[in-house]
Parts: structure tokens; C-alpha cells; sequence
């Protein structure tokens, strides 16, 4: 600031604080000393520069040359709130309001005071004060109505705010205030008018749409929410929490490009904020971005090491590319943290089994059937260990014995339905399992193949093409359901169908182990 400025500045505040200081208890005093002038000028100069403990020293030194000074009171009680000591600060005010009962200010302040301890009905009392005083002062009507609502008094609030409307039926805030009050009170459509009237009269309040926001969330219209939220972000760019909340309501109408713009840009403003990472993993994984999830995951667990859901999901999801090792790492990380836990050990267990670790795999199973022995998924799981050790007899005693702990387990249901078909075996028993599979999850592509292989199995081609053909549709990208359809084909003597369904399968042939071969074969010999 030029000094010249500063000067002329320091001198008005000088006559400032000489006026205003001049009346205490009714009293007009002119015997101020330079001292006194001295002090509060430094004072004004440190708080200025938010030099607090600064600022306090000489305002304390200016009162005592008149300690009766309510004015000088309400300043260094205002200082106090700048500097958090609230105790201090309600102290002072109630000494400045004890010596001038009637002095507005420091009424004011200390009924702030009291409302940011909860103290809502000493709050309420000096504003009912104030309003008597000055019956024409909107502000006290919003401020009482606050704490009329704060102490869940709404209908008072609600009337307060009345007042407040009719004095003055263009008041912003008035508006505003009584647009919140009924989001309070869950009346969402009288919010969403009164929250109107309000950016019509201020188009920039950026809260007001906020909260209209929130009102046609609760009132289930997630365009209009999307609306509001978008205009407040015009306006407040930086508002972290509405871009979550809009992001989800992106989310909610299929809008994932829009989301995950939104988080990326709340992520890059504050990249310490763990909840946006954990939304943007979320959406990674819901859309089979697993890499993605990676990257936002590591960075929570950078900050919660020990954040054991965090690190369950990034186990889970480096199983599913193929990191096995560093799977390992993370489950080892939470065996530690959750020792005996099922809910870590069975995918533990099933990360073994994709590494193709059979051994560690039954070991972490059984490790469960210790703690929990009645626990059907630990025996399903251990029937895939025994399947895949060709261990056949204890993988159709341990799937049986799933179907015996809970006979709705749609994955044993399936399973054994399908092991008995493969082999030829209880084809009518394997096709009642495999129904009763299909009620329980009538959109699963796998169970419908395993349907239409029984039929297969039982020669009910025409059956079994309906059903494998529907699995296609679900799952068209697997290997072994177009197997099954160009196997179907072939019996229906559709050699054609059966050849592009087979070269189809080929694609994808990586994903089953011996696949591929078993294809070229079965090509092979329809073309001899």
C-alpha cells in the first residue's frame, strides 16, 4: 500500500475509534490520550496483517485506559473468535453485554457465540431481543429462524422467516434461508420455489442451486438435479462435494465419459482427497478398467496402508491381470491385519487356484472349514480344487455337500449339473439341478449353456440349440459355449453353422487350456 494511503487511512481510523470509544455507559468522554490512540492504531495495523496475538496486546493495552469500554470489548471479543478461543470470546462479550445490556453488537456476537457452542436457546433469546429493539432488521429474523431450526422449533423458524419475507418479499437471503428450511423439513417442492425466487433475484448465488440440487434429487428428478448442480459449478468451479454428487447422478444416467471427467478434474484440484480415487475405482471396475483401478487404489493405499477394504478390492483386481505375485502381496498384507478372516481367506484361496497353486489353494480353504464348517462357499471352492487335481470322487462329495449347507447355491447347482452331464452321468438328476439353476439366475449365459448341454447329452438337439444359442447372446465372447454351439450344429447337420461357430470359438481359445487343439481337431474331421 502506497504510505501515503496508509497514512491518511490511519489517521481516519484514529477519529473512528475516538467517536466511537467517546460513549460508554451513556457517558461522552474526549480525554483520550495519544497512548491510547497509539495502541489501537497498532493493533488495527496487526490485525490487518492477521498478526493476532499482535493485535490482541495493544487493543487490551488501549482498554485499559477505559476498561468500561463496551466497543473495545466487542473487538477484542471478535478478535478471540479469529484466534478460536471461543471461551475467551463469550466471556468478553457477556462482560461487554452485562455493563450495556442493550448494546447490539455484542449482542450479536455473543448470540453467534452461543449458536456455534449449540447453545440455541441462549442464541434464541437475544435475538428475540434484538428483534424487539429493531423490528425492522431482516437479518435478525434469518438469524432466529436459524436457531429456531437448529432447535428442530421449525414452525417458529418457519414464521420468523414470514416476517422476515414480508418486510422485505426481495430479500435474498430471506429466500434462501426459507428455501433451506424446507429441505429441512423434506418439503421439497416449496424448496425448490422459494430456492427459484432466489437465483432470480440473484443469479449468482451458486448455493442456492446447491441446494435446489438437492431437492430434485430427493424429489427423483436427476435431470433437473444435474441442471442445478451444473450451474453451481459455473460459479463455484472449485466445489468438490457437488462434483461428487453430480458425478453420481451422471453415473445414474449412464453418463460415465461425464463422470469420470468430473472426478479426474476434483482429483487433479486436490489429489490428497481419497474419497474422489475411490469413486473413480468404483467406476473402473464396474466397466472392466481394471488397470485404471489400480492406479486410483494404489494411490489410497499409498495414504491407508492398512485400509483392509481397499486393499481386498486391489487383490482382487491384480488377480484378474493375471499379477499373481503381487495378489499375493496384498492378501499377505491383509492375512495380517485380518487373521482367520473368511473374507480373506477364500479369495486368497481362489487367487491360488487361478495361479494354478493347488496345494496353497485347499490349504486356505480348509483353513476356513476350521473356523466355519458349515460354510457351503469354502466347499464349493474346494470342489474346483478337487476338479482341477482330477480328484473327482471328493469334488462330487464336496459340491453335494455345498447343495446339503444351502440348496440355493446357484454356482454347486450348476456345477454338478454340468460335471454329471460331461460325463454322462444322472443326466435326469443333472438337468433338474441345472433348472433349478436357471430359476434362481435366469440371465447367466453359463448356466444356460450347461442347459442346453444336458439336453445335448440326453439327444434333444433342438432343445439344446435354444438354449446354448440364448447363452451365445449372453456370452458370445466364450470359448466354450461356441464349442457347444458348433457341436450342436453338427448334430443338427449344419455343418456350415457348426464350422463358423467352432472358428469363432478359435478367437478365443486362449482362455481355455486345451481348447484350441480339441477345435482344430474336430475341423479338421468334418472336412475328411
Amino acid at each position: 500500500m502506497n504510505l501515503k494511503i496508509k497514512k491518511y487511512i490511519l489517521l481516519i481510523l484514529i477519529a473512528l475509534f475516538a467517536e466511537s470509544c467517546s460513549v460508554s455507559k451513556g457517558v461522552v468522554k474526549s480525554d483520550y490520550s495519544k497512548e491510547s490512540n497509539y495502541h489501537y492504531i497498532l493493533a488495527v495495523e496487526a490485525e490487518y496483517s492477521q498478526n493476532w496475538n499482535e493485535a490482541l496486546k495493544h487493543l487490551e493495552l488501549t482498554l485499559k485506559e477505559d476498561p468500561d469500554s463496551v466497543y473495545l470489548m466487542t473487538e477484542i471479543s471478535e478478535l478471540y473468535m479469529k484466534m478460536n478461543r471461543i471461551d475467551d470470546a463469550v466471556r468478553t462479550s457477556e462482560e461487554a453485554v452485562r455493563r450495556s445490556p442493550d448494546y447490539e453488537p455484542a449482542l450479536s456476537i455473543l448470540a453467534y457465540l452461543y449458536s456455534s457452542q449449540r447453545k440455541f436457546q441462549k442464541a434464541i433469546s437475544i435475538y428475540e431481543k434484538l428483534i424487539k429493539t429493531n423490528p425492522d432488521k431482516i437479518q435478525n429474523y434469518i438469524h432466529l429462524a436459524y436457531q429456531y431450526s437448529m432447535n428442530n422449533e421449525f414452525n417458529k423458524a418457519l414464521a420468523s422467516l414470514k416476517k422476515a419475507i414480508a418486510l422485505d418479499p426481495e430479500n435474498v437471503m430471506a429466500r434462501y434461508s426459507m428455501g433451506r428450511l424446507y429441505v429441512e423439513t423434506k418439503e421439497y417442492n416449496k424448496a425448490v420455489e422459494e430456492l427459484q425466487k432466489t437465483v432470480e433475484l440473484n443469479p449468482s448465488f451458486w448455493d442456492a442451486y446447491n441446494l435446489m440440487g438437492l431437492a430434485y434429487e430427493s424429489l427423483g428428478d436427476a435431470d433437473k438435479a444435474i441442471s442445478s448442480y451444473e450451474e453451481s459449478i459455473k460459479m463455484n468451479f472449485h466445489n468438490a462435494e457437488i462434483k461428487k454428487r453430480l458425478s453420481v447422478l451422471y453415473l445414474k444416467k449412464e453418463k460415465i465419459n461425464e463422470a469420470v471427467g468430473l472426478l479426474n478434474e476434483t482429483s487433479k484440484a486436490d489429489p490428497g482427497d481419497l474419497e474422489v480415487h475411490g469413486m473413480l475405482a468404483k467406476i473402473y471396475v464396474d466397466n472392466r478398467l481394471y488397470e485404471e483401478a489400480e492406479r486410483e487404489l494404489n494411490v489410497i493405499i499409498s495414504a491407508q496402508p492398512k485400509n483392509a477394504t481397499v486393499l481386498l478390492t486391489l487383490g482382487k483386481i491384480l488377480a484378474f491381470l493375471q499379477k499373481y505375485d503381487e495378489a499375493v502381496k496384498q492378501f499377505e498384507k491383509l492375512e495380517e491385519l485380518l487373521p482367520e478372516n473368511p473374507d480373506v481367506l477364500i479369495p486368497f484361496g481362489q487367487l491360488y487356484l487361478q495361479k494354478k497353486d493347488y496345494d496353497r489353494a485347499e490349504e486356505k480353504f480348509r483353513q476356513v472349514l476350521t473356523l466355519h464348517p458349515e460354510n457351503d462357499e469354502v466347499f464349493f471352492n474346494l470342489a474346483v480344487v478337487y476338479e482341477k487335481t482330477q480328484r473327482f470322487s471328493e469334488m462330487f462329495s464336496c459340491l453335494k455337500k455345498t447343495l446339503d449347507i444351502n440348496p440355493d447355491n446357484v454356482q454347486a447347482l450348476n456345477y454338478l449339473g454340468y460335471s454329471y452331464a460331461e460325463r454322462g452321468l444322472n443326466l435326469d438328476e443333472a438337468l433338474g439341478l441345472i433348472q433349478k439353476a436357471v430359476k434362481l439366475d435366469p440371465e447367466s449365459g453359463y448356466i444356460r449353456d450347461s442347459l442346453g448341454w444336458v439336453y445335448f447329452k440326453k439327444g434333444m438337439y433342438t432343445e439344446a440349440l435354444i438354449e446354448i444359442k440364448k447363452a451365445a447372446e449372453t456370452d458370445g465372447n466364450d470359448p466354450v459355449i461356441l464349442e457347444h454351439l458348433g457341436d450342436v450344429y453338427l448334430k443338427l447337420d449344419n455343418k456350415d453353422a457348426a464350422q463358423e461357430a467352432w472358428k469363432k470359438s478359435l478367437e478365443f481359445s486362449e482362455k481355455e487350456e486345451g481348447l484350441k487343439e480339441r477345435i482344430e481337431k474336430k475341423i479338421k474331421d468334418l472336412k475328411q
